[in-house]
């Protein structure tokens, strides 16, 4: 309940909502953190080399987002 008061909805909520969004997606990747800090990544039908061309371009993404 934490994290919904923090944030307005929970990780199980998150999820559930991420899921009808990218249903038809060709590839996806999560990225979390645990609870001691440690991050953990989950992608589907990309190469390590893909997945990293892809959280490079969600970084310039989430950059531009926060200069606006």
């Amino acid at each position: 309940m934490k994290r919904k008061k923090e944030r307005g909805v929970s990780n199980e909520e998150f999820m559930d909502k991420s899921k009808e969004f990218f249903k038809d997606a060709d590839s996806i990747i999560v990225v979390g953190m645990d609870k001691d800090g440690f991050i953990n990544t989950f992608y589907t039908q990309l190469s390590s080399t893909q997945v990293i061309g892809v959280v490079e371009i969600a970084k310039q993404q989430l950059i531009q987002e926060t200069e606006v």
